[in-house]
Parts: structure tokens; C-alpha cells; sequence
């Protein structure tokens, strides 16, 4: 098992535009393992990308959970996204109650498309397009505002922001690097 230390709020590398990946070489494949493994270990994580592991590459995985036909919800299965892109979305939007690995602990409404069509190499270097909707959707943009440098604290409301503010500098001081 190769579980990485996550990185957290106030780390540099969560701000970062990750330049993408050049080749499916040995070297990603040993990203998408870590990432993987990291996920796995959290127990909790529906995704996770590279900065988060402190590794800047458009890189991220998706566990969306599913509910089973007895309406109970499990894990869903491990999804690679490799140079992802959004192509189009829906002017539509949902509003999901999101959180984050690296900013633990801390919740708050987030609105993103009810629909997106995306592109993304998979991790024999094929291209390969799928549209995903509501919740899937929803983790697809948390992710790739990730390789953006962007999170989702950064999408919440300003009621959200002023309310969270002091959780916020607590977290960070107490991740300060």
C-alpha cells in the first residue's frame, strides 16, 4: 500500500493549475496507485486529486457511492480522469452539501450543473467521453476545480464564508506548514 499524506487548506500546491499530463509512463501510474490507495485509506473519500497527495497533474479519481436496490448506498467503483475536461454543462443547477479531505471537517452548500458532458484520457491513454448527472456531476466538478486550484470554499455562499471563516483560520493554523 502506497497511502500519501494528504495535503491540507494553506498548502500552496491546493492553489495550483496543474499543467497536464505528458504520457501515461510509468510515473502516472504510480500517481493513480498512490491516489488509489490514499482514497481507499480514507474511508470516507468519494475523490481525491493529485494536489491533494502534493503532486501537481491533471489528475483525479472519482468514487461516486450508488444506492442499491434495497435503497441502501455503497461504494461505487473507482473512476481514473487524466487530463479531464468539462465540454458542456447544463445552465441547471443542484445544490449539494459538500465537503472536502483537505478541509476536514468542514461543510457548506455547493451549486454546480445538474449535467456535464466531459473528456478525459483514462489510464491506458484512451479518450474517452461520458455525460454524468446530479450527484456524479457534482463530484466530477469538485475534483477538477481541484487541478484548477480551486476549492470548494471558494463556491459557497458569503453567508457560508463569513460563518466558516473562523473554522477556517483555526484549520489553517493548525496545517500551516
Amino acid at each position: 500500500m502506497t497511502q500519501k499524506p494528504l495535503t491540507y487548506l494553506g498548502n500552496p500546491v491546493l492553489r495550483t493549475k496543474c499543467p497536464s499530463v505528458e504520457s501515461i509512463d510509468e510515473e502516472t501510474k504510480a500517481i493513480v496507485k498512490d491516489l488509489i490507495d490514499t482514497l481507499e485509506a480514507t474511508k470516507n473519500g468519494i475523490g481525491i486529486a493529485a494536489p491533494q497527495i502534493g503532486i501537481t497533474k491533471r489528475i483525479f479519481l472519482t468514487k461516486v457511492p450508488v444506492e442499491g436496490t434495497d435503497g441502501k448506498w455503497k461504494d461505487g467503483k473507482i473512476k481514473v480522469y487524466i487530463n479531464p475536461k468539462i465540454l458542456s454543462h447544463t445552465e441547471e443547477e443542484l445544490s449539494w452539501e459538500e465537503g472536502c479531505l483537505s478541509i476536514p471537517g468542514i461543510y457548506a452548500q455547493v451549486y454546480r450543473p445538474r449535467e456535464i458532458t466531459i473528456e478525459a484520457l483514462d489510464l491506458e491513454g484512451k479518450t474517452f467521453q461520458e455525460t454524468l448527472t446530479e450527484f456524479a456531476a457534482c463530484n466530477f466538478c469538485h475534483e477538477h476545480d481541484h487541478i484548477n486550484g480551486v476549492l470548494f470554499i471558494d463556491r459557497i455562499s458569503n453567508a457560508d464564508k463569513k460563518r466558516l471563516k473562523p473554522l477556517l483560520k483555526k484549520l489553517q493554523k493548525k496545517y500551516a506548514q
